[in-house]
């Protein structure tokens, strides 16, 4: 068990997100990076959706109960009793100690995942928070000072201790752009030909109004624009829909996101895509890489193998501790 005793930031519990109520207006929710969730789930030995926490700014817990966690998210920052931890590493809390976690040299949010998975309530079959409607994960809330997170059952943990994980990386190098795979949608061609141009030739850069809901990219040259108006019907969307905003800004879907939407659909990031989103820092860019159906396949067929190959090396403990 651990209890908050810090709370300077958002946090709150999530899982792979509340699916098949989008027909009655509920959102999806669930975690920013469902790849790294997935994975840290695995090498803990945990089912596939076991409940996580992820923490936005600081946060200081304190072990009531002797609990294992991993920290799954790149970049993740934290300490124990003082003693800094690294992404991917198995960590075995006693009780008193201090854990503290900080904000993450990539993206803003920490994905905490523990043995057993966070204790909440299934509503709807998730264990998500859903803050627009004050329902799920703890109480219907943000974490705050006080409470008291308990973890269901103990499961057979897959990686020895000692052994660190080398979590997913969404590119390379930290200076370089994030390149995402971008189907069209079925008003890309409503752009003008100058716009669907610039649209794979410019780069666009996070803005300040974005949120789990999407993330507002903006055009570093220039604002995309449509051939003529476009009157459109309010039509379902999901996480990773791209839509073009009246302001000529692209806004990105994420977890959070509205059931339905009006603005023009430009495409969607790929779903083997989407997670590399959550290591997108304030003030960063993206560029997009326009793939068609066959490209896209072959590119989910290439994710699903590297599923694959963590999966084969948790289960041989034979996970990379070479990494940075």
């Amino acid at each position: 068990m651990l209890k908050i005793v810090r709370a300077q930031g958002q946090g709150i519990v999530s899982d792979s997100g509340r699916w098949g109520y989008q027909h009655e207006g509920v959102p999806i929710g669930g975690v920013l990076d469902g790849f790294s969730f997935r994975l840290g789930n695995l090498a803990l030995g945990n089912p596939d959706n076991a409940a996580c926490l992820e923490l936005m700014g600081q946060f200081d817990f304190v072990c009531a109960k002797p609990c294992r966690v991993l920290f799954a998210n790149r970049g993740a920052q934290a300490c124990l009793n003082g003693k800094s931890l690294l992404c991917g590493q198995m960590v075995d809390l006693q009780e008193g100690d201090l854990l503290r976690t900080r904000p993450p040299h990539l993206g803003f949010w920490n994905l905490l995942c523990v043995q057993g998975g966070v204790d909440v309530p299934e509503l709807m079959g998730s264990r998500s928070t859903c803050l627009a409607a004050g329902f799920g994960g703890f109480q219907g809330r943000a974490l705050q000072v006080g409470d008291e997170l308990h973890f269901a059952r103990q499961f057979t943990t897959s990686i020895r201790p000692g052994i660190r994980l080398a979590m997913p990386l969404a590119r390379a190098e930290h200076s370089t752009r994030l390149g995402l795979h971008l189907l069209p949608g079925p008003e890309f061609f409503e752009l003008s030909e100058n716009s669907q141009d610039l649209l794979v030739h410019q780069f666009f850069t996070l803005g300040m109004l974005s949120s789990r809901m999407g993330y507002r990219l903006e055009g570093a040259e220039s604002p995309l624009s449509l051939k003529h108006a476009v009157s459109l019907r309010s039509h379902a969307v999901h996480p990773g829909v791209v839509q073009l905003t009246p302001s000529g800004q692209a806004v990105v879907l994420l977890c959070e996101a509205q059931v339905t939407g009006g603005y023009p659909r430009l495409g969607s990031v790929l779903s083997c895509d989407l997670w590399k989103l959550s290591q997108l820092g304030s003030g960063e860019s993206v560029n997009w890489v326009l793939v068609d159906e066959e490209q896209a396949l072959r590119l989910q067929s290439r994710h699903e193998q590297e599923c694959r190959r963590y999966r084969h090396e948790i289960e041989c403990n034979e996970a990379n501790t070479n990494v940075d």
